[in-house]
């Protein structure tokens, strides 16, 4: 089992497009083996998948082509033995208006198992804009 944690550049998109892909993605991540959450700062989004390595691969091929966002890059790809996250199909973060609150609202909501360096990540993530 493999962990992923990527980011993109998304397109121009309505909050109705992001329940869209997060209905989708808890539609079809449990008929793969497929956990994670997603965050959404109104540009870019962030991504922390996990499951089989040939799921998550396959994942990465339909993502790569998916006109909703671009320019994917893999920050993080390591083996785990157990799932952070293994209740959430697709959970999105939300994430405070106030970039000063980010950090420390974020964290609270990340899983605690969390790896470190991939937490370090994700709590970065919250201080774009």
């Amino acid at each position: 089992m493999r962990q992923f944690t990527y980011i993109s550049t998304a397109a121009a998109l309505a909050e109705s497009d992001i329940d869209a892909i997060l209905e989708s993605a808890q539609t079809r991540n449990p008929l793969n083996d497929i956990t994670g959450f997603l965050l959404y700062n109104g540009r870019n989004f962030l991504q922390l998948i996990e499951g089989p390595r040939s799921a998550l691969m396959t994942l990465m091929v339909r993502l790569a082509v998916d006109r909703r966002h671009s320019g994917i890059v893999r920050l993080e790809d390591h083996p785990i033995t157990k799932r952070v996250c293994p209740e959430w199909t697709m959970h999105r973060i939300q994430l405070s208006e106030s970039v000063d609150r980010r950090r420390d609202e974020l964290d609270q909501a990340l899983p605690p198992a969390l790896d470190a360096v991939v937490r370090r990540t994700v709590l970065n993530f919250a201080s774009l804009n």
